[in-house]
């Protein structure tokens, strides 16, 4: 009983500290601010970071904070757990000191929670338009 304990101790507390970059609330991107960074992401295959599923597909630029731009998935993350899966709202973090260091971010109780560590995942950052089939 206590080794379980203390693992989901260390688990936890691995989650917290890896969890915990940038803002929970970043602020939105504006149509109006110009070209602050690329506005679209595209990755080129499924990511999966423990339970949690990216989608390949372009990912559009949603949010900025002091460390970083936000770039909402194409569809929900797919979360797996238990007996089914759930959607969450999330995307891919592009970090603004090295734009090559990604990670991903689902919405968690209201706040932004980063996970994994994309940065050897194919993947281009552009900024002309994209058919209207291909985005949200």
């Amino acid at each position: 009983m206590n080794r379980f304990l203390l693992s989901n101790l260390a688990f936890l507390l691995s989650v917290l500290l890896s969890g915990c970059a940038g803002s929970s609330h970043p602020r939105l991107v504006t149509p109006s601010e110009g070209p602050i960074a690329p506005r679209y992401l595209e990755v080129y295959s499924e990511k999966q970071v423990a339970t949690l599923h990216f989608p390949a597909g372009v990912y559009t630029l949603n949010a900025v904070d002091k460390i970083g731009y936000y770039y909402r998935a194409p569809r929900k993350i797919g979360e797996h757990a238990g007996a089914g899966s759930l959607g969450r709202e999330g995307g891919i973090f592009v970090s603004k000191r090295d734009p090559q260091k990604l990670r991903g971010y689902v919405y968690r109780a209201g706040t932004i929670t980063h996970v994994g560590n994309f940065s050897r995942t194919k993947h281009r950052l552009f900024d002309q338009d994209i058919p209207a089939e291909f985005s949200r």
